[in-house]
């Protein structure tokens, strides 16, 4: 049993491979006769199978779309009929009753009974009718107050403040629907009415009736032969049926109860569409007179307010007889050109494999090397295609076997030149007196860097490589890195930067980079070059201190020296002034001009002294010499210039105060002479050691030019370079002038201290 159970897979495998060794070795003829049969049979059966599945579908689809549409049609026509119907019986009554107050209403004007009476009997008309089963008559005033009604509770009751009272009120005339509950009822119902209009009693005569009654006032006759003359296929038809199974337009029977019909199969497809009432249902059925039952599709809606049901069907053998005629066909097509298929494809498989044989002997002939041989081109088609091509890759492998040499001769030539141009790179990157450094954009780390960087970090090239900015602590300002690295993403490039870096032994230092994003290893990476400034800049600061303490020199000398003079001059012509008075006024009159004219010299020797040496912002601070400045400009210039300080402002070093007070007293001098402004504000503050000062003026602005080559300009740009500050001025014509210095106030002094 063992051996059985082993030997059938093996026997099975065995006769597999035989088989497909078989098709295998097969000529190419064959093999396309074999193959396009194959495929010519699974494509027609795919293609029969989805063309009759879609044909199939469309057909349904068909059937459904119009048995739906006509259902539509149907149910649309009869509610259009009965809506019709109802509003021309409620008319009709209207109209009679309004004929009935208007008999009365001459009886009473001919004097034969009093107005009282009339209205009584007119009254007494309209309350005894109904309309269908629980339809009534009610008459409202011009006010809303119901003025005849069958419930006497609601007689005298003002209604106006409901919707379909204001809309009789306003209309009187017409047909509208509302829905209303009576006194004792549960429940609103919806209803119509129709209006008109007795004007002597200012009566609103409504003629009302409950929408479940439409059927009482519809007569089926109206629409029996619209409904009957829709047709589907050869024998389809629409008929009308009640919820309880009664035949209530039907074009073979009617007033016949079909409640407890069954189908072939026993189902009782007429309580289903009684309880469905809306949908589409298959069954089979028989008409009197008929030997065999036939399936049927139907659609069906409901229309509730006459409790009827819609149906419209037909039978599928009909709608489907299309279906039946093309099967036929497809078969048929299948067959001719299964027939057409045989020796067509003997005849292109022999003129494929002809030439192919030609072909393989000519390679045959190149595997030797022989790259100089080609095919004969015998036809357009893709064997003369393929012999085209053969061509084409014996012509490209001679030409390839040319080229190939000459590309090896190339390659040596490219290395020796790439060589040559790294070696060249490596040099410069040493030898630089710069610092140049290589690190990754991500977190900084350093891939490479030259001596000039060593010698001015104090770092081995060991201990550095590898390591990343945080680590090592190289930039004391961790911002800084930020900065730069903003700066890369929106410029593309930096240029020329001021940083603070820290050595080794913890001096800081501070440097001029200039960077770009190279890659290396498909790695975003900054290739910098830092220039140590630090002596040149501490060079320039000392320049500028003895240039600051010969200012304040000057100025001293003109306080202590020349305005003493000029006011000891003061005094002696003050005096002659006094002499004078008795001996000549006329000359008293010059010697007070000269008095005048030296106490202007006072005065001017007095602010020139405290511009050169502001006085108040050793003693008082700079907040005071600020406070000062803004005075002295008022009185000067006589235009506004206020001073306004947020927040206690303090500085670590004093020469860094100077230099914000001379930057400040350039700015709020250049807008008081030259833009014409007619308000000046000083502004400070600080936050989180970050020092703000902006001199803001509304004047005319400055000119490109001016920005730029300005000498006051260029003179305040140093000043806040050398205290590490940033200077911007924003300005436009007739738009003003913003100076904005910004500098952390815990940077500089640690440097040039």
């Amino acid at each position: 049993m063992l051996e059985l159970k082993i030997s059938k897979p093996i026997a099975g495998s065995a006769m597999k491979n035989k088989y497909f060794n078989i098709i295998k070795n097969l000529p190419i003829r064959f093999k396309f006769l074999l193959s396009y049969c194959a495929i010519f049979i699974i494509a027609i059966s795919f293609g029969s199978l989805i063309t009759y599945a879609l044909f199939y579908n469309t057909i349904e689809a068909h059937i459904e779309s119009e048995l739906k549409n006509t259902t539509a049609t149907i149910l649309n026509m009869v509610k259009t009929s009965a809506n019709v119907s109802i509003k021309n019986h409620l008319r009709a009554v209207a109209e009679k009753n309004k004929e009935i107050a208007a008999f009365y209403y001459s009886q009473y004007e001919k004097g034969i009974i009093s107005e009282h009476e009339a209205k009584k009997r007119a009254s007494e008309v309209l309350l005894c009718q109904t309309i269908g089963k629980t339809g009534y008559i009610y008459c409202l005033d011009s006010k809303g107050i119901c003025v005849l009604h069958p419930q006497e509770a609601v007689v005298g009751v003002d209604y106006s403040d409901r919707a379909f009272v204001q809309e009789q009120k306003s209309k009187k005339y017409g047909y509208i629907e509302y829905d209303w509950k009576n006194p004792g009822e549960d429940h609103f119902r919806p209803k119509a009415v129709y209006m008109s209009y007795f004007e002597p009693w200012d009566w609103i005569i409504s003629v009302s009736s409950y929408r479940e009654d439409f059927i009482n006032l519809v007569n089926v006759e109206d629409f029996r032969d619209s409904i009957l003359s829709v047709r589907f296929g050869k024998t389809g038809y629409s008929f009308v049926i009640d919820p309880q199974g009664n035949l209530i337009i039907h074009p073979k029977t009617e007033g016949v109860n079909y409640y407890h019909t069954a189908d072939a199969q026993g189902r009782h497809f007429v309580q289903e569409v009684c309880r469905r009432k809306n949908g589409k249902i298959i069954y089979s059925w028989k008409n009197p007179g008929e030997d065999k039952y036939r399936e049927k599709i139907a659609i069906f809606n409901f229309i509730p307010e006459f409790n009827w049901i819609v149906e419209s069907s037909g039978y599928t053998d009909e709608f489907y007889a299309p279906l039946k005629i093309m099967k036929r066909l497809i078969i048929a097509g299948a067959l001719i050109t299964l027939m057409l298929v045989l020796p067509i494809t003997f005849s292109l498989s022999a003129a494929i494999t002809n030439p192919l044989k030609k072909l393989m002997k000519l390679f045959e002939t190149g595997i030797t090397g022989d790259f100089t041989v080609r095919a004969k081109k015998s036809s357009d088609d893709e064997v003369g295609q393929l012999a085209a091509y053969f061509n084409l890759f014996m012509q490209r492998l001679e030409t390839y076997s040319r080229d190939l040499e000459n590309a090896v001769k190339m390659h040596k030539k490219t290395t020796e030149a790439l060589r040559l141009s790294e070696e060249m790179f490596s040099k410069a990157f040493r030898s630089s007196p710069n610092g140049i450094i290589i690190t990754t954009l991500k977190d900084g780390r350093f891939i490479n860097v030259n001596n000039g960087f060593l010698n001015a970090t104090g770092y081995s090239r060991m201990e550095i490589t590898g390591k990343t900015f945080q680590e090592l602590r190289i930039l004391p300002y961790q911002d800084e890195r930020l900065d730069i690295l903003d700066m890369l993403e929106h410029q593309g490039r930096l240029g020329k930067h001021e940083i603070v870096f820290k050595t080794k032994s913890g001096e800081l230092r501070l440097g001029i980079i200039s960077a770009e994003i190279i890659e290396i290893w498909d790695e975003p990476c900054m290739l910098s070059n830092i220039v140590d400034v630090t002596e040149s800049r501490r060079l320039e600061k000392e320049i500028m201190d003895i240039s600051d303490r010969e200012r304040r020199k000057i100025g001293q000398n003109l306080h202590d020296d020349l305005c003493p003079h000029l006011i000891g001059i003061e005094g002696f012509v003050r005096v002659m002034k006094k002499k004078l008075d008795i001996i000549s006024p006329e000359k008293a009159k010059k010697a007070e001009t000269v008095q005048k004219l030296i106490q202007e010299a006072i005065d001017k020797a007095r602010r020139l002294a405290r511009g050169l040496c502001p006085v108040y912002l050793v003693e008082h601070g700079l907040e005071s010499s600020l406070t000062e400045l803004a005075e002295n400009i008022e009185k000067v210039f006589g235009i506004s210039c206020k001073f306004k300080s947020k927040g206690q402002v303090k500085f670590q070093d004093n020469i860094i105060a100077t230099h914000v007070f001379y930057i400040a007293q350039e700015a709020a001098n250049n807008a008081a002479r030259h833009s014409r402004a007619g308000e000046i504000m000083i502004e400070i503050s600080e936050n989180i050691n970050k020092i703000n000062m902006r001199i803001i003026d509304n004047g005319t602005g400055l000119p490109e030019s001016t920005t730029s080559r300005g000498m006051g300009l260029n003179i305040m740009k140093y000043r806040a370079k050398m205290i590490g500050g940033i200077l911007e001025i924003k300005s436009g014509p007739d738009r003003g002038t913003c100076i904005h210095l910004a500098l952390k106030n815990d940077m500089i002094p640690e440097i040039f201290v």
